[in-house]
């Protein structure tokens, strides 16, 4: 007996089998250790990604993008009265602005992707 399992993070598919002599339950117990398993090669921030999207199929429209603010903000930082504050790891850039665009070629891509759009533009 077999049965195949849909990961919700991934994709993948999960193939679970037990001998045909075994109870149908064990199939089901068995499946579960499997997908147990299989989840824990996802990260944490995969799996809390993956819960998120899910819960926030049940907000409705016009309230999402306040919810999905407030969720952002909450793990990035806090508020100190009535002004937003970065937590420590993320209110320090990783690379310096030289480091980032030190080389021409990325200065220049830098440069195009910060363009208005507008063609006789010099910007």
């Amino acid at each position: 007996m077999s049965v195949t399992s849909t990961c919700a993070i991934c994709g993948g598919l999960i193939q679970t089998s037990i001998p045909s002599s075994w109870h149908p339950d064990k199939l089901t117990r068995t499946a579960q250790r499997d997908m147990q398993a299989h989840m824990r090669t996802h990260s944490f921030a995969e799996i809390l990604r993956s819960e998120i999207r899910q819960d926030l199929d049940e907000v409705p429209d016009e309230q999402r993008p306040i919810m999905i603010r407030d969720i952002y903000r909450n793990l990035l930082g806090s508020m100190d009265g009535a002004r937003f504050v970065l937590n420590a790891p993320d209110s320090r850039g990783v690379y310096s602005i030289d480091e980032t665009l030190g080389q021409i070629d990325i200065y220049r891509l830098w440069r195009s992707a910060s363009r208005c759009g507008d063609p006789s533009c010099g910007h």
